[in-house]
């Protein structure tokens, strides 16, 4: 089942076109991976797949319906949205911060029920956060401050979970167990869709991957597909050393000069 779907999608600030007509659909049950070099149009495309941007030309579809016809409270029911270095700005508890990912299920005024408890509990546990719950979120350390973030879009309950480069200030156990609860989430009716760096991290957890330059759609489909030498001199200008005994790894060993 088609969850979100992204047709003809361009974008353009100023005189720069950052996305150039982007085709991309996200499956039920799917961890899709969005990659690149720096300044491909990763991060605009995830915010206007949240909806956190119109584009300039193209639209996109949840389920079977255009998602600016969505309020802003029921896409905020549907979809989360996890920034790249969140930053947050009033002195709450970390409890208290991941309790508003429960927001978008409540009436104004209305108090939290037993499920919404449930639902902060659950995010803060699956986290690892248990220890941070009634810290100051302001004196938080990179790493943590993401996985508060991480923890408040679980929260939410949604559908589909926009993640955009959520393991790059966290240490190595960290990573992993970041990428595993992102893989864990994308089953059933859920799904995911996340930015990364790490080609071998990529390779291990994403059911397919999208490959961007320069705004456009360079490849897109199954990891060997993708992760080809060709794609990897072409968009990176590296070659690699690949293989795959328990896991798939990917090591960059030469830099190619631009020609």
């Amino acid at each position: 089942m088609s969850l979100l779907t992204a047709t003809g999608v361009s974008y353009q600030r100023k005189q720069q076109l950052l996305l150039n007509n982007v085709q991309l659909e996200l499956q039920a049950g799917e961890l899709l991976g969005l990659i690149g070099p720096n300044g491909a149009g990763k991060s605009t495309l995830l915010k206007i797949l949240a909806g956190l941007q119109k584009p300039t030309r193209g639209s996109i579809q949840f389920q079977t319906r255009a998602l600016h016809q969505f309020s802003p409270q029921e896409r905020s029911q549907k979809l989360a949205w996890l920034a790249q270095g969140g930053t947050i700005h009033w002195p709450l508890t970390v409890e208290r911060l991941v309790a508003l990912g429960r927001l978008p299920h409540l009436a104004a005024w209305q108090s939290a029920t037993s499920h919404d408890q449930a639902a902060i509990d659950q995010a803060i546990q699956q986290t690892g956060i248990e220890h941070l719950r009634q810290r100051d979120a302001t004196t938080l350390s990179g790493g943590e401050r993401t996985r508060v973030l991480l923890a408040r879009a679980l929260a939410s309950e949604p559908t589909v979970l926009l993640a955009d480069e959520p393991i790059a200030a966290l240490d190595p156990g960290y990573q992993l167990q970041t990428l595993e609860l992102l893989r864990t989430f994308a089953q059933g009716e859920r799904a995911c869709i996340v930015v990364l760096h790490e080609l071998s991290l990529a390779a291990r957890y994403c059911d397919r991957l999208y490959l961007l330059k320069s705004g456009c759609i360079v490849d897109q489909g199954s990891i060997a597909k993708v992760l080809s030498t060709e794609n990897l001199r072409n968009v990176y200008h590296i070659e690699c050393e690949m293989g795959c005994t328990s896991i798939p790894w990917v090591i960059p060993s030469r830099y190619i000069a631009h020609k």
